[in-house]
C-alpha cells in the first residue's frame, strides 16, 4: 500500500472509531471533517488574510493593467515586465503565494478526508436528510464566501459557491453531504475570524 492510500486508510479507520465512540457514523464524518478543517485555522486564516488584501490592490489597479495589456499586447516580454514593475510598485507579486501556500496546506489533507469519507460511506441515492444537509452545505459556503471576501468584484462566484456543494451532494449522496456540512461550517468560521482581523488591522481613514 502506497503513503496516500495508508493515510486515507488511516483517516477511515478514525472516522469508524469516531464512529464508535459517538454511536454515529454520520455524525463522526461532520465532527471529524468540522474539526479537522478548525484545526488548519491557525494557519490559513493569516494567509487568508493577506490573499484578500492582494485581490483588493489588484481590483485597484485592474485599469492599470488593462491599459498595459492594451499597448503590449503584441509584445509578451515588454508586457510581463511592465506587470511585474506594477505589481511591485504597489507592494505585491504577480503570483499570489498565500494563497498557493494556503492550497499546498489544505488541499491534499481535505482530499484524503473525502476519500476516507468515500471509504466508509460509499456514494447512494440521496436521501431527504441527505438532501437538507447537501442545502444546508451550500448555504454555509455560500456566507462563508461572502464574508471570506472572495467574490468581491465577482458576483458569480457567490453563486457558484452555493451551487457547486449541493451538485456533489446530489451526485454523491449523503456521506459527502456530511463531509461538506463540517467542511464549510468551519469555513464560515474562518471567513467570519479573518473577517474581524481584517477590521482591525484596517488603517483608519
Amino acid at each position: 500500500m502506497n503513503p496516500w492510500s495508508a493515510g486515507v486508510e488511516a483517516l477511515a479507520n478514525l472516522i469508524r472509531t469516531a464512529g464508535g465512540w459517538l454511536g454515529s457514523l454520520p455524525v463522526a464524518i461532520a465532527v471529524l471533517t468540522f474539526v479537522l478543517r478548525v484545526a488548519l485555522i491557525p494557519i490559513l486564516g493569516p494567509l487568508a488574510v493577506r490573499t484578500r488584501e492582494r485581490m483588493r490592490v489588484v481590483r485597484r489597479i485592474k485599469p492599470q493593467i488593462e491599459e498595459l495589456d492594451r499597448q503590449f499586447r503584441d509584445d509578451p516580454g515588454t508586457l510581463s515586465k511592465r506587470l511585474k514593475a506594477l505589481h511591485e510598485e504597489n507592494g505585491i507579486k504577480m503570483v499570489d503565494g498565500p494563497g498557493l501556500l494556503a492550497a499546498f496546506i489544505q488541499v491534499p489533507l481535505l482530499i484524503a478526508m473525502f476519500q476516507a469519507v468515500l471509504r466508509v460511506w460509499e456514494p447512494q441515492a440521496l436521501t431527504i436528510g441527505g438532501a437538507a444537509l447537501g442545502a444546508l452545505a451550500s448555504a454555509l459556503s455560500y456566507l462563508g464566501t461572502k464574508h471570506g471576501g472572495q467574490a468581491e468584484g465577482a458576483p458569480w462566484m457567490l453563486w457558484m459557491s452555493a451551487s457547486l456543494p449541493l451538485i456533489i451532494c446530489l451526485w454523491l449522496g449523503t456521506g459527502i453531504a456530511l463531509y461538506l456540512t463540517g467542511f464549510y461550517a468551519a469555513g464560515l468560521i474562518q471567513s467570519l475570524s479573518t473577517g474581524r482581523r481584517d477590521l482591525v488591522s484596517a488603517p483608519a481613514e
